[in-house]
C-alpha cells in the first residue's frame, strides 16, 4: 500500500480514539450535535418519554438535565464505535459515569461567568452564541476530565458512591421536570 495512504488512515485513527476512547474535540462536536438534536426533536415532538430525557424548557436546569443525558447517550454510542479497542470495560464505564454526573455542575460553573461578571445581557443572540459556547468548552472540558478518570482505579467505595450519585441525578431531574423543588438555587428560602 502506498505510504501515504497508511499515514492517512493512521492519522484519521489517532484523531478519532486516543487510549480506546475519543479525541476530546470529536467528543464535544458529537455531543454538541447530538444536544442541539435533542433540542429540535423535543420543539417537534413534546412527548412523555421524552419529557424525561430532553429539556422541555429554556429553564438552566433542562438544559443540565439535556446534557447529562446527551451525555450518556454520546458515551454510549462511543462505546458501540470504539468497543473492540476498549481494554478496561469498567473503566470505561465508570469514567463516563463521572463525567455523566459531573457535566451539568461544569456547564452551571461555566455559563454562570458572564451574570457574575457582565451581569444581564439583554440580547437573545449573544445568549444563544454564548450558551453554544459553554456547552462547546464544558463538554471539552469534561472529556479530559473523563480521560483522566478513565486512568484511575476504581474501588468499591467510589463504585457506590458514584452509582448513588447517578442514580440521584436520574431522580432529581426525573421529579424536578413535573414538580419543581421548593428550595430555588439562588432565591432564599421563604420558611422563616
Amino acid at each position: 500500500m502506498d505510504a501515504k495512504f497508511l499515514a492517512l488512515i493512521s492519522f484519521r485513527s489517532n484523531l478519532i480514539k486516543t487510549s480506546s476512547a475519543w479525541n476530546p474535540f470529536i467528543k464535544t462536536a458529537f455531543l454538541w450535535a447530538v444536544f442541539i438534536a435533542m433540542y429540535l426533536i423535543f420543539k417537534v415532538l413534546p412527548v412523555f418519554p421524552l419529557t424525561l430525557f430532553f429539556a422541555t424548557n429554556e429553564s438552566n436546569f433542562q438544559h443540565y438535565k439535556a446534557g447529562f443525558f446527551a451525555y450518556l447517550l454520546t458515551s454510549v454510542v462511543e462505546y458501540a464505535l470504539t468497543k473492540k479497542d476498549v481494554q478496561d470495560k469498567s473503566a470505561f464505564l465508570y469514567s463516563r459515569l463521572s463525567a455523566a454526573v459531573f457535566f451539568p455542575w461544569v456547564i452551571f460553573l461555566l455559563w454562570y461567568l458572564a451574570p457574575a461578571l457582565i451581569g444581564r445581557v439583554e440580547s437573545l443572540v449573544f445568549e444563544a452564541l454564548y450558551a453554544n459556547l459553554i456547552l462547546l468548552v464544558a463538554t471539552y472540558f469534561v472529556a479530559v476530565f473523563e480521560r483522566g478518570m478513565a486512568q484511575i482505579s476504581y474501588s468499591r467505595e467510589f463504585k457506590t458512591v458514584l452509582w448513588i450519585l447517578f442514580c440521584a441525578s436520574i431522580l432529581l431531574y426525573f421529579i424536578f421536570t413535573f414538580r419543581l423543588p421548593w428550595a430555588d438555587v439562588f432565591v432564599e428560602p421563604n420558611w422563616r
